[in-house]
């Protein structure tokens, strides 16, 4: 059982208290800040509400109470804003401040509330602490006691299911059944057999009655995704029977019922489809009776470390690994990249990690490259152009030396390449390479960087010029090693000895 710790020496506040309707909770009642504390770090309190109005040092109690490492949420009482000189972007504590005229009435308002998205985050499997989380769960707790139709919006791995199901597990229909279909990649007719199900007989294979979703469903939740691949003549269908209930199987005679809470889910813009014709407008507007936007991984950064620190512990827990978590490098390594595949594709990079590693930290060379650099689709896609936009204007340096370092990289791929082609299974063939490590052809020598040799593709520049290339390169090789300079050593191709001492040249 979960407990609300009230630290108050209000007694108005301590009577009204007393008569909450918290069920499953238990309250706790304190005018000492040590035992209130004391209590919280138990670690099984779901809320601290802290009257501030009597306690001049206020500021230090909330200070404690935020370096605990415990999951309590807090409402402080008396303070028109959460104090700046206390907000912390380690803590992970939803704060809710009110002002000092606030009413008994009004603080259990807000406890009730914070109790109801604690039952919804703690039921649904949804992690995370982020602002874009919090409005998400909120609305979840608003909406599934209501029982009206609602649109999931998001991209591809952000969880849309899971929204789902807990507005299902939150809603009076908890007890029913809660049925998904996905409806991408399904012809016309298999999709009405799976919405209304079809009778033996209706078809070649329907050698037996098959009940549809919409039976199946039926006192519960209905949760179809990728509803906007749903063609337009099943919409015109699939609308009718939402309004009334009522439906036939393919191939059947008799109509039957169904009593149905639908949530849908779709990753494109129903709006832009209904304008284009794709999808029908009355149909959209009676799926829209609630609109809730799952944030796509990017706009939730804070949440990565929290998420991965979850899939790490259920990777040790499924295969009975031994990691003890992610290096101070890698975290931030996770938090930089922009994950197009969102949590699903984070899931996966933790899984298959964990997987390989199985003891230990986890470490930045243990991530993929993609990660490591911090190089999505769009990163290091252009080349170095004049800051001017004029022929003969000054080069970017920086994207210069990133675009140094990439064909760098390509270089060493294709040297291995052909080294691993000299020994193949047709026999030994002339090594192209020469012992100063240039490439031999017909036209004569191609030049490759050599490693420590002072070659420079910007020779010709002037000295200071040549200084300012040097130094960013080898400030860009830092960067995309997250810091570690054998990686940046092994990137700019020389030695880390080398490196140290250009480090130490130009106070890197």
């Amino acid at each position: 059982m979960r407990s609300v710790v009230l630290l108050s020496r209000r007694h108005r506040i301590y009577s009204a208290a007393a008569s909450w309707d918290l069920p499953e909770v238990e309250l706790f009642l304190y005018d000492s800040p040590s035992e209130a504390l004391a209590r919280i770090s138990l670690g099984k309190s779901s809320l601290f509400v802290f009257d501030t109005r009597d306690y001049p040092r206020f500021k230090h109690v909330v200070r404690k109470f935020l370096s605990m490492k415990t999951d309590t949420d807090l409402v402080i009482v008396g303070q028109e804003d959460f104090p700046s000189d206390l907000a912390s972007p380690d803590h992970q504590h939803a704060v809710r401040p009110l002002p000092a005229d606030a009413d008994p009435e009004e603080i259990q308002q807000v406890v009730e509330r914070l109790l109801r998205l604690r039952r919804v985050r703690e039921g649904s499997g949804i992690v995370g602490r982020s602002l874009a989380i919090a409005e998400m769960l909120s609305l979840i707790a608003h909406a599934a006691p209501l029982d009206v139709n609602i649109l999931i919006l998001g991209e591809s791995g952000t969880g849309k299911e899971l929204v789902a199901k807990a507005i299902h597990d939150n809603s009076r229909r908890k007890e029913g059944p809660f049925v998904s279909l996905n409806c991408g990649a399904m012809s016309e007719g298999v999709l009405e057999s799976e919405l209304f199900g079809h009778v033996r007989g209706a078809f070649t294979g329907a050698v037996s009655d098959h009940q549809g979703v919409f039976k199946r469903a039926d006192g519960g939740t209905l949760f179809l995704d990728e509803v906007a691949e749903m063609p337009l003549g099943m919409q015109t269908r699939f609308l009718r029977t939402l309004e009334t209930g009522d439906f036939t199987p393919v191939g059947g005679r008799k109509t039957e019922h169904s009593d149905i809470r639908l949530v849908a889910a779709t990753l494109r813009d129903l709006a832009q489809d209904v304008t284009q014709g794709r999808f029908r407008q009355d149909l959209y507007y009676r799926l829209k009776v609630v609109v809730i936007n799952a944030p796509p991984l990017r706009d939730r950064k804070d949440d990565i470390p929290i998420l991965a620190a979850k899939f790490l512990e259920d990777q040790n827990e499924k295969h009975g690994l031994h990691i003890r978590g992610l290096t101070r490098e890698t975290e931030q390594a996770l938090i930089h990249y922009d994950w197009p595949g969102n949590v699903r594709e984070l899931l996966n990079t933790i899984s298959s990690v964990a997987v390989l590693k199985q003891r230990g930290m986890i470490e930045l060379e243990d991530l993929p490259l993609e990660i490591r650099f911090g190089e999505g689709p769009e990163v290091n896609s252009f080349l170095p152009v004049p800051l001017d936009g004029q022929a003969g204007g000054g080069v970017d340096l920086a994207v210069l030396a990133s675009t140094l370092l990439e064909m760098r990289h390509d270089i060493r791929e294709i040297k291995a390449l052909l080294k691993s082609a000299h020994f193949g299974s047709d026999g030994p063939q002339e090594w192209p390479f020469r012992p100063d490590g240039r490439l031999a052809t017909s036209g004569g020598l191609v030049e490759t960087f050599s490693e420590d040799t002072g070659y420079s593709p910007l020779q010709g520049e002037k000295a200071g010029d040549l200084q300012t290339a040097e130094r960013t390169l080898i400030e860009s090789a830092l960067r995309q090693a997250g810091g570690n300079r054998r990686q940046a050593a092994d990137r700019l191709g020389i030695s880390e000895r080398t490196l140290y001492r250009k480090i130490k040249l130009y106070g890197l």
